[in-house]
């Protein structure tokens, strides 16, 4: 049977659009208590990150930031990245009011550039921050990693509609439902995530952090496989968050896209 895209995504955005107001609200109130210098919506959103501290600035002057929408792209021979998420070691789950992030001690890394880049924690955007062709999916996962010198390589896996996730079903297990909760996870909750082999079919182009103070110079990988959630698993996410948490397309500029 085709799975419809639109009518799974029109019944999950239903909610969304009824609760943008009280989403507004919260992020409004987090700002004034000081517990939260930007947000994604009103006078601290998106459009206004670059004028709330110098720090952020690179936010509105940047040229390279993320996400974009990837609509053209060129055939570059790519070669494999190398994954070994052999044995990941996770610290916790957090709810940080922006975000659901894992924290990862140890276990995961990535062979780019004639690099190691360490997989440092890794955490979740609905609706998805990154689209191809004009398309946006229910879900992305951002996997964060560092090498030895400060460099930054993000992985990006878009989930797109229809059966559950057994990934994601263990943690929900263990989501922390308001901000500032977090809950510990063991080695067992990292299992389905774990994976060694090559990778080769990715888009990949250069550009910043999606969050303040949205710093560049980071590599992209975007995985062209995309696996599936519900809309159980959907509105988990949702429910948690309380908010969407997608920063808008941002211009391409004069960057190339390679796959």
């Amino acid at each position: 049977m085709k799975f419809n895209f639109l009518k799974f995504y029109g019944l999950v955005l239903l909610p969304t659009l009824f609760s943008v107001p009280i989403w507004a609200i919260a992020s409004d109130n987090e700002a004034q208590k000081g517990e939260s210098t930007w947000s994604y919506t009103g006078a601290t959103g998106p459009s206004h990150w670059g004028e709330l501290s110098p720090e952020y600035a690179t936010c509105e002057q940047g040229k390279n930031q993320s996400p974009i929408n990837i609509n053209r792209s060129f055939d570059a021979r790519l070669p494999s990245i190398k994954f070994d998420y052999s044995m990941l070691i996770p610290e916790d789950i957090v709810n940080n009011g922006h975000s659901i992030q894992v924290n990862i001690r140890n276990g995961g890394l990535i062979k780019l550039d004639g690099k190691d880049f360490i997989l440092k924690q890794f955490h979740f955007h609905t609706p998805s921050e990154t689209m191809i062709d004009d398309v946006s999916y229910p879900l992305e996962a951002h996997f964060v990693h560092a090498s030895k010198d400060n460099e930054l390589a993000v992985v990006a896996l878009l989930y797109q509609p229809g059966m559950d996730s057994p990934a994601l079903d263990v943690l929900l297990k263990s989501l922390p439902m308001n901000a500032g909760e977090s809950n510990r996870l063991g080695a067992k909750d990292m299992e389905l995530f774990e994976r060694s082999k090559k990778v080769s079919e990715y888009f990949r182009f250069n550009g910043s952090l999606t969050t303040p103070p949205c710093t560049e110079g980071v590599r992209w990988i975007v995985l062209k496989t995309m696996p599936s959630m519900s809309i159980r698993q959907l509105r988990a996410f949702q429910q948690a968050l309380k908010h969407p948490n997608n920063r808008p397309i941002q211009p391409k500029n004069a960057r190339i896209i390679v796959r």
